[in-house]
């Protein structure tokens, strides 16, 4: 699915992970961590911390291939 929004097109993804939930809730700990470190912005990445870990997560876990 996409959309356009202010001239660039926005693809959404879905990524299931066979891990346990309370994995990716310590992984979502560490980009939420640094986030306050540097003083991000809340809302102004496109991915929350818990969305970026499943990514992350998935990407190690497919040795870089993210279908």
């Amino acid at each position: 699915m996409s959309a356009t929004t202010r001239g660039f097109t926005v693809v959404t993804h879905v990524a299931t992970l066979d891990v346990p939930r309370h994995v990716v809730d310590h992984f979502a700990r560490l980009p939420a961590a640094h986030r306050r470190r540097i003083g991000t912005p809340r809302g102004s990445r496109a991915l929350g911390p818990f969305r970026q870990a499943v990514l992350d997560l998935r990407w190690f876990r497919e040795r870089g291939c993210v279908h």
